[in-house]
């Protein structure tokens, strides 16, 4: 099938959708009203089935003129909060169109990308496709990455997933895992007069934090090392302006590598521990209640994932993105998506959207209408290599 950029009325019509999406606020939890227009894009759309879920992802299904792949795109619905709207040059949800952009919070982190989807999905001619296409538009990512579409993938089982996500309209191949480790530190409580009588938590801390510091972690040529950052440390009690603490709490985020598994981790910080008395650390553990009051409760490890590249959906969807005009560069995500949920299960995941990373959750959040229209173009490439005859 031919592939071109939407144009005149076809391209307004696409841009004022997105524009649609980008107006509502959606905040993780808050997902009810983008359903809503989500619903009813595809339901004006020749999908021959669309309905919400419990947790109130909208899945969408299309069926091919014959036999063949199942391809689940994702595109999740949920923005982050706008802080400091009185920094913005642009109402946050304005979606004003202005110096060749269109503005407003959830533009580059995902609404864009969705949008995209969504059309690339509706506009296909069944005549053209073969095999079942599914559109998930998934809650709760910025929060619970990956939980939602899990569940989605509990009823489904792709050949392929494209998780839509800033990717500059890279194809993207291999991502960085995410996790939160915490740390406890057990001390006694003394006098500050006499700090001999007590254990202080804090020194405790510092000393178990140095050894962490001191963790060879491994690295990845296209990805980078692998992180663990402190970004959280308080006494027990706090504040505290006469005693010993007792205690000592410490929060650290860790940036995975493909290959990196749970247990491999923790054996890791367990081993630089090793032989220190009253330091304690766990996993972290993540609840969210969904918009239809679904809890969604899981524990905060998010796998990081590579396709092999000789895997075959690559080699299609990189030329056919090529082929469409798009550059087919690969692109490895330093951060966490969806796509886990997908790659961790064995299937073939990609990432892919328009917009730049550097745009998601910032002050003046947006992504050029060109890079716009070009994603769906992208999409439909997608599509075409994946389930075209």
């Amino acid at each position: 099938m031919s592939i071109e950029k939407l144009q005149g009325a076809a391209a307004e019509e696409f841009i004022q959708f997105c524009q649609t999406l980008v107006k509502i606020p959606g905040c993780t939890g808050e997902e009810r009203a983008v359903a809503e227009a989500v619903t009813a894009q595809c339901l004006s759309m020749p999908f021959d089935r669309v309905q919400t879920d419990a947790l109130g992802n909208v899945i969408a299904v299309r069926k091919g003129a014959a036999d063949g792949p199942l391809v689940l795109f994702d595109g999740h619905m949920d923005v982050v909060p706008v802080e400091s709207a009185e920094e913005w040059q642009h109402d946050p949800h304005g979606a004003e169109i202005a110096e060749g952009k269109l503005w407003g919070r959830g533009a580059a982190d995902t609404r864009a990308s969705l949008a995209g989807m969504i059309w690339a999905a509706g506009s296909l001619s069944k005549s053209d496709f073969r095999g079942t296409l599914v559109m998930a538009a998934t809650v709760c990512e910025e929060n619970v990455t990956g939980a939602a579409l899990s569940a989605v993938l509990d009823t489904v089982q792709p050949d392929v997933v494209v998780t839509g996500e800033p990717t500059a309209l890279r194809l993207g191949v291999a991502q960085k895992g995410r996790m939160t480790l915490f740390l406890d530190a057990q001390g006694r409580s003394a006098h500050t007069s006499t700090p001999e009588a007590g254990e202080n938590a804090v020194d405790k801390m510092l000393d178990a934090l140095q050894r962490l510091r001191q963790m060879e972690l491994p690295s990845d040529a296209d990805l980078g090392r692998s992180l663990l950052v402190l970004t959280e440390i308080i006494s027990d009690p706090y504040p505290n302006g006469f005693s010993v603490p007792h205690g000592c709490h410490a929060r650290l985020i860790g940036r995975t590598l493909p290959g990196e598994s749970r247990d491999q981790v923790l054996g890791r910080v367990q081993a630089a521990l090793q032989g220190m008395n009253g330091v304690h650390f766990h996993m972290g553990q993540l609840e969210q209640r969904t918009y239809t009051g679904h809890v969604l409760r899981v524990e905060d490890f998010l796998p990081g994932w590579r396709n092999p590249p000789g895997d075959a959906w690559q080699t299609k969807i990189r030329a056919a993105l090529q082929a469409a005009g798009l550059p087919g560069d690969l692109y490895h995500a330093p951060c966490g998506t969806n796509a886990s949920a997908s790659a961790r299960r064995g299937v073939s995941s990609f990432i892919f959207g328009p917009g730049e990373l550097s745009q998601a959750h910032t002050v003046d959040e947006g992504v050029l209408v060109e890079d716009v229209l070009l994603g769906e173009l992208g999409f439909r490439a997608i599509l075409a290599a994946c389930l075209g005859f």
